[in-house]
């Protein structure tokens, strides 16, 4: 293995004799790789919460300090993996659910599988710790206030009263496609303006108003277009008189490029979570088109039988022979009152009807799921919250409803500025999230909990509600709900992100979250999202 990457640094915790040797294994991921050998838990923990530590390896036959090690690193430490001379199946499952990343078991091409093993965990955790440190990017960001200007390291253009830029930094110029002595003097609204005619650069000078964390586009010169998170303040004097405005700004084309793809992975882990309710929910109807479908070819033979005996008679009536006319209309007269020809045709034609609906709802269940599992385009749209809201639902339910009563309250809303299939992500989450609360109060005590869905206007914003009747959320642990890997499920009932993509989905969209709850009653989300496109603005 002499092409692994280098500075790999992995803990090794294994007894002092025996076992079945993971760290002379791993001497084949080079000079470069860093192996800490430790015999102590306590030790091993310690360095595996370290710095810099890409994986922690331990050996079955410390099961006892295994365990204890894997509570300890989680849920944010670095992925454990587990070896042994012989791992069956089954103990694999089990250290499975107690939380560790893979398992391997290292007789026959032991030494190889480890080494593949340990690169591929090494890599999915430096993505893991790379995705997080964008993702804090997106957070400072917004934190940006006046002061900023200060940061050489941002994007910074100052303008005057007029909106002309009086001074700009090479972040700034080589952004927006131009060189330093270019930018200064032209005005602002050649970059910042929106579809209205004018920029949150603008509407700050004009109205005082400061905007954090908004994202926009900007078209350079080659007419290249550029995303780009921008914070942007009034400058002020003593006499409060307004002199200009500041506003910082980074390329997001990188981060936004990221977020898509994180986010097309989460949504296709959720439609894999879903996919066999969904399933189920399709077997349904297609069961009784099935049954219709046979029964209904019985009833043509049946009519078949009857008009081949509406066609003998015609032939008596065209030809005059009243012996064999009166025969055969005897005979149709026997045979309609064998076959029921009244019961027959009004069940066929419910048999139709019942066939149409069901295809119908097959139909409605698979364009939900091909929308929701569709990526966006890149490019804000004007959406039904309320469509998102309930296609979402549709896909959910199928999981869910043997345990929960979902009732709804949807009110008229204008069309909201986002990211479609994001915010359905959102919803898919909060759905999962309290029918898991739910599962998690009845278990199989075969008790049916609630989910409520309303939806509502407050001022210049949407609210969409998800409220729950599950085991709710302790005080001390709604402050970090949101929080990357922070998770209250047991080991291995979930990753920890799922809040924190509704978090930066909703935040990425100017808007917030609101969380309510009481322990043991339930908990209420609120997904609050700006009727502008904008972004988050303040007076």
């Amino acid at each position: 293995m002499s092409r692994s990457k280098p500075g790999v640094h992995v803990v090794v915790f294994e007894p002092a004799t025996g076992g079945c040797g993971a760290s002379r294994l791993l001497g084949g991921l080079g000079a470069e790789a860093r192996i800490e050998v430790l015999s102590d838990v306590s030790a091993a923990a310690a360095a595996g919460r370290a710095p810099g530590v890409d994986l922690v390896v331990t050996d079955v036959a410390v099961e006892a300090g295994a365990s204890r090690l894997l509570d300890e690193l989680r849920p944010d430490g670095p992925p454990v993996v587990i070896t042994g001379s012989e791992l069956g199946t089954e103990a694999a499952l089990d250290w499975f659910r107690r939380g560790a990343a893979d398992c391997v078991s290292l007789a026959g091409r032991g030494s190889e599988a480890l080494a593949v093993v340990v690169l591929e965990q090494v890599r999915r955790w430096r993505a893991v710790r790379e995705r997080g440190a964008s993702e804090r990017r997106i957070r400072d960001l917004e934190r940006f206030n006046e002061d900023v200007i200060r940061n050489m390291n941002s994007a910074v253009l100052v303008m005057d009263p007029e909106g002309c830029v009086s001074a700009c930094n090479a972040s700034a110029a080589q952004i927006l496609g131009r060189s330093e002595a270019d930018l200064t003097g032209r005005q602002v609204d050649d970059w910042f303006r929106d579809e209205s005619g004018e920029g949150i650069v603008a509407r700050s000078l004009a109205t005082g108003a400061r905007f954090r964390g908004a994202e926009t586009l900007i078209t350079r010169p080659d007419r290249t277009v550029v995303p780009i998170g921008i914070s942007c303040a009034p400058i002020t004097a003593a006499d409060g008189s307004l002199r200009g405005a500041v506003a910082t700004f980074q390329d997001l084309s990188e981060i936004r490029l990221l977020q898509r793809q994180v986010l097309q992975t989460e949504k296709l882990a959720s439609i894999g979570q879903l996919s066999a309710g969904v399933a189920h929910e399709i077997n349904n109807p297609t069961g009784f088109i099935h049954a219709n479908l046979y029964q209904m070819s019985e009833y043509v033979g049946d009519l078949r039988r009857v008009w081949t005996l509406v066609e003998q008679l015609q032939k008596c009536v065209d030809q005059g022979e009243r012996e064999d006319l009166r025969r055969t209309s005897q005979e149709l007269a026997s045979l309609a009152e064998e076959v029921d020809v009244d019961f027959l045709l009004g069940d066929l034609a419910k048999a139709i009807r019942e066939s149409q609906e069901g295809a119908e709802r097959i139909r409605h269940i698979v364009h939900d799921l091909r929308d929701f599992s569709h990526p966006d385009t890149g490019e804000r749209v004007l959406a039904d919250v309320n469509q998102c809201l309930d296609s979402t639902a549709t896909i959910v339910w199928p999981m869910m409803k043997h345990l929960v009563r979902l009732e709804k309250e949807y009110r008229d809303l204008p069309a909201v500025p986002c990211f479609p299939t994001q915010i359905k992500q959102v919803f898919t989450n909060l759905m999962v999230n309290a029918y898991q609360s739910i599962e998690e109060k009845v278990g199989s005590e075969g008790e049916i909990g609630r989910i409520q869905l309303d939806t509502s206007r407050r001022g210049d914003c949407v609210v969409v509600s998800v409220s729950d009747s599950g085991v709710g959320i302790e005080p001390s642990r709604v402050d970090r709900i949101f929080d990357p890997f922070f998770t209250t499920k047991k080991v291995g009932a979930g990753t920890g992100l799922g809040l924190s993509t509704c978090f930066s989905i909703v935040q990425r969209h100017g808007g917030t979250i609101e969380v309510e709850s009481t322990p043991g009653e339930g908990a209420t989300f609120r997904v609050v999202l700006p009727l502008d496109e904008c972004g988050d603005a303040e007076s």
